[in-house]
């Protein structure tokens, strides 16, 4: 039993293995940024290679709105959720600052698409997004990370 009564509620430390478990098993999440000090969310396929967080964006214009709000060394935040039920739920999340993979850097943009291919949830649709003019790179610098899970309590 927890030293937090309200951890029943609130949800309990995940060890490092079970944080990893979850990152490399769900591969999308929601990600957060903000601009001058207005939010935006959105939700992102991402790849994660035990050191890096890796995102891409489909990019049908200049003017999407997500390519206003982030920007190299921008602070984002990852939030990964695996929700089964009410007292049964993992979350994870990832914070810090985003910087573009440069498409030129053949070893970089490797790294990226070898992490999406592992376990990123959209990837194989990318090849078929023929509407589509590019595709952005993105990696998520991890200076924070914070898993909390509930655990439903079964009795015999």
């Amino acid at each position: 039993m927890s030293g937090n009564p309200l951890a029943q509620f609130s949800g309990t430390p995940m060890s490092r293995d079970d944080i990893r478990r979850l990152l490399t098993s769900q591969g999308y999440g929601v990600l957060a940024l903000c601009r001058d000090g207005e939010p935006y969310s959105i939700p992102v396929s991402f790849g994660y290679d035990d050191e890096r967080v890796y995102f891409p964006f489909l990019v049908d214009s200049d003017d999407a709105t997500k390519t206003r709000f982030i920007a190299d060394g921008a602070v984002a935040r990852l939030l990964v959720t695996d929700i089964r039920g009410r007292f049964d739920w993992r979350s994870v999340a990832i914070t810090g600052p985003v910087r573009s993979v440069d498409p030129d850097d053949d070893d970089e943009w490797t790294r990226f698409a070898d992490a999406l291919e592992d376990n990123a949830w959209f990837m194989r649709s990318f090849a078929r997004a023929d509407s589509v003019s590019s595709v952005q790179g993105w990696e998520l610098e991890i200076d924070e990370l914070r898993g909390l899970k509930r655990t439903e309590e079964v009795y015999d």
